[in-house]
């Protein structure tokens, strides 16, 4: 089924900040299939990747070489499945 809504979270060694951003989606009073999260990490080496681990059943985690915020968004645009897409800084 073709979630509804697409949030694209992007982080840049946020990791102090990435949990409560992701938490704040989850937590929405919102059908959980109406709605996909990606995680476009833009190349974070202050441990990021490890404390998105534990969301892997929740999101969808892109790894990528960093580029900058656009470049991040776009490659959560290229990945999106919903209709409407949603942009959420990690911060």
């Amino acid at each position: 089924m073709t979630p509804l809504i697409s949030v694209i979270i992007d982080t840049y060694n946020y990791g102090r900040f990435i949990e409560k951003a992701i938490d704040s989606v989850v937590n929405q009073n919102f059908p959980k299939n109406d709605f996909e999260i990606i995680v476009v990490d833009d190349g974070s080496t202050d441990g990021t990747p490890e404390i998105v681990k534990k969301y892997k059943d929740k999101i969808k985690y892109i790894y990528k070489k960093n580029g900058g915020q656009a470049s991040a968004f776009n490659v959560g645009f290229e990945n999106a499945n919903g209709r409407i897409i949603v942009f959420l800084d990690s911060d």
